[in-house]
């Protein structure tokens, strides 16, 4: 491959790219810009619903909500019992959890209230049942947490502020950390009893019942017989929440197409110019290498040199540009369109993953494109005669 790169024309061609600096460097810096910004959606779009399907794997099969007026509401306890009667259903836990708003730190919490007895469906709770046995005026938070209490001054316990006003002083038994995923932020975990105490419930409530079902296939069918036992249930299935993000995230929906429009017509706009035509002094630079002998296709070696050294590196560096924006920097402002401020672990860094058909989509989209827009007009030159092109 290097033996048949004639030196002699690709050191032509990057002095002809030098010859006209000014206008290159620009174009240069344009095609950075757009491959780093159509690279880094790209990325961001893959890693995080990467991310966001290895996390909702560890969801129960089906979540069972109970609602009131159209708005999510608490069932007894009592209805897992029921739940565990429908044929096909091999685990039902009643579950206590919410969000408790820390207004001091302008931050919110993840309460999840666990039993020691029960079976999760996420292994870190799962873990954590295991492992302690909280009691009633204690529990264990996660190292997100923990710094966030730290810096307002709580290092052994928290007073939370229960619905009625008064006061909860709960002591801290253990920090965690957390398996990096995007939704595991500021957790806090506790027992069952603890946090109804806190969000108010009584002794007998539960927020939601998580449900795993034998045969997966069996799903749908299932759901469809929760349904109609429970006339006022909200039916959530890992399957739909699936496929949600697999929309969410998908390379044809509203932003990234947005994305690719304005980034493609920026892009077109430079080869339009390319495709115009060279201007009167690249003709006549043509016309003399015609002259003193050179054929149409050392002409056209050249420019395919020129081309794929301006395009090829520009591309290079956008892709670089863009692993650095994306899982390095975290993708600032870009990863808010997608992420809630308050649940993005502060030290959170997506995990570094470069999709082959992402980076080879990337690389037809911009550089054989800028490499035709560059030999073609050339082409249309260098086939007429030395004299006619010099005139």
């Amino acid at each position: 491959m290097i033996s048949s790169i004639n030196f002699y024309l690709l050191g032509y061609a990057l002095k002809a790219i030098y010859r006209e600096r000014a206008k290159n460097i620009f174009i240069f810096i344009v095609f950075i810009l757009l491959v780093a910004l159509l690279a880094s959606t790209l990325f961001l779009s893959s890693a995080m619903k990467r991310e966001y399907m290895q996390v909702i794997n560890t969801y129960p099969d089906i979540v069972l909500l109970h609602q009131r007026a159209m708005q999510n509401s608490t069932y007894d306890a009592t209805v897992v019992d029921e739940v565990l009667t429908i044929p096909g259903v091999s685990n039902a836990v009643g579950r206590v959890h919410g969000k408790y708003y820390f207004a001091k730190a302008d931050r919110v919490f993840t309460i999840l209230g666990i039993d020691a007895f029960e079976n999760y469906a996420n292994p870190l709770l799962q873990k954590l049942g295991e492992k302690y046995n909280l009691k009633e005026d204690s529990m264990l938070i996660s190292s997100s947490a923990a710094e966030i209490l730290k810096r307002n001054y709580y290092r052994e316990y928290f007073n939370f502020i229960k619905e009625d006003g008064s006061r909860k002083k709960v002591m801290i038994e253990a920090v965690f950390q957390l398996p990096k995923d995007i939704t595991n932020a500021n957790i806090i975990v506790m027992s069952n009893d603890l946090a109804r105490e806190i969000f108010g419930y009584t002794p007998s409530e539960i927020t939601d019942v998580a449900i795993m079902v034998k045969n997966k296939e069996e799903t749908a069918l299932i759901a469809r017989k929760l349904q109609e036992q429970f006339i006022n249930a909200k039916i959530i299935l890992k399957e739909d929440l699936l496929r949600r993000y697999e929309t969410i995230y998908n390379f044809r929906s509203g932003f990234f197409l947005s994305v690719f429009i304005i980034t493609f017509f920026t892009f077109f706009i430079i080869l339009y110019d390319k495709l115009s035509g060279p201007n009167s002094a690249q003709k006549r630079e043509i016309g003399v290498l015609k002259a003193i002998g050179w054929r149409v296709e050392d002409i056209l070696k050249a420019k395919l040199y020129e081309g794929l050294a301006l395009s090829l590196s520009a591309y290079l560096l956008g892709v670089v540009v863009a692993v650095i924006y994306v899982f390095f920097l975290k993708a600032p402002y870009l990863k808010n369109i997608f992420l809630n401020n308050y649940t993005l672990l502060s030290d959170y860094r997506l995990e570094l993953h470069l999709d082959m058909a992402t980076l080879v989509l990337l690389f037809f989209v911009s550089v054989p494109l800028y490499v035709a827009a560059t030999i073609i007009p050339s082409w249309r030159v260098a086939t007429l005669d030395a004299d006619e092109v010099m005139r």
